[in-house]
């Protein structure tokens, strides 16, 4: 662990207070004082601007796994100082915004997960933005987002903030209906277009049941009837939102990311993270994590938006 030098704090205004959100949100933010954390405190000082935030910065000192010794003082000093520097930065950054921080030790993954069962967002940064990211391992926020109980926002380390759309991914089998309640709630805070992308192939391989069709043309027309559902639906429910439409051929993980580059947040469903989950390489959520296009956030079926 290294204490990086925080991100220069810059004061982010707020917007008026009548287009705040109202609710009060429990932020819990992973940090190491280096690149990718610094990315997830920017990005929570950012979101101070339109949400009421509570945060948590939480500095994990892990336990070596082959002695069962914790890694030593000096690391708990490293600890200490990431913390207080993340603190530091979030008063000046996001004045408004109540901080507290914490030092544990033990596992990571164990650890985050409970505490996350308190929280209503998970934030943490990733260094896995170049070409080669989806070949390597699992990695530190992939793993957080297998353990976590709410929904977790992996932001990537060269992360700038924008203006752009949120983005939500849909297959159209009710899986993913909390993922796009939380994307519309973004959407209707931040006045930013409700982007609602839906993938399809040929075949579809455990995608939702389609009416008969025996072409390309059939198959996606059978797709169109999905997408165009869950936009009337969604215009119904948010008639103050722009909400926009995008149905396109290919793999489902490559088209949501074409799609969020540079966007303001891409929005995933995921289906769980059993262990047999995480054996099929080809989930959609784990895929994206593997290079984020820019921020995700991964929320389960159960979770509300």
């Amino acid at each position: 662990m290294t204490a990086a030098d925080p991100p220069p704090a810059t004061p982010i205004p707020a917007l008026p207070e009548h287009a705040r959100d109202q609710r009060t949100e429990r932020v819990l933010v992973a940090s190491d004082g280096g690149e990718a954390g610094s990315a997830a405190l920017r990005w929570v000082a950012t979101r101070a601007s339109t949400h009421r935030l509570v945060v948590t910065v939480l500095t994990v000192v892990e336990q070596d796994w082959i002695s069962g010794e914790f890694t030593g003082d000096r690391f708990e000093d490293a600890a200490d100082q990431v913390v207080r520097r993340a603190r530091d930065y979030l008063a000046t950054a996001a004045a408004s915004t109540t901080v507290t921080t914490r030092v544990e030790r033990g596992d990571p993954r164990a650890l985050f997960s409970r505490a996350s069962a308190n929280h209503d967002l998970l934030v943490v940064g990733t260094n896995r933005t170049g070409k080669l990211s989806a070949m390597l391992g699992s990695t530190f926020p992939i793993k957080l987002v297998e353990g976590a109980k709410c929904p977790v926002v992996v932001v990537p380390r060269n992360w700038v903030s924008g203006r752009g759309a949120v983005v939500a991914g849909i297959q159209g089998d009710g899986s993913d209906d909390a993922a796009v309640r939380f994307a519309l709630h973004e959407a209707r805070v931040l006045h930013r277009e409700l982007r609602v992308v839906h993938a399809w192939g040929v075949p579809t391989i455990l995608g939702p049941e389609l009416p008969f069709a025996d072409d390309d043309a059939g198959v996606a027309d059978s797709h169109d009837v999905i997408l165009s559902r869950a936009v009337d639906e969604l215009r119904i429910a948010a008639p103050d939102v722009v909400i926009r439409g995008v149905l396109a051929e290919g793999e489902p993980a490559e088209v949501l990311a074409r799609e969020a580059e540079h966007e303001e947040l891409l929005v995933v469903g995921s289906h769980g993270w059993t262990v047999m989950d995480r054996f099929f390489l080809g989930s959609i959520s784990r895929e994206i994590l593997t290079r984020p296009p820019c921020p995700v956030a991964v929320v389960r079926p159960h979770e509300k938006g």
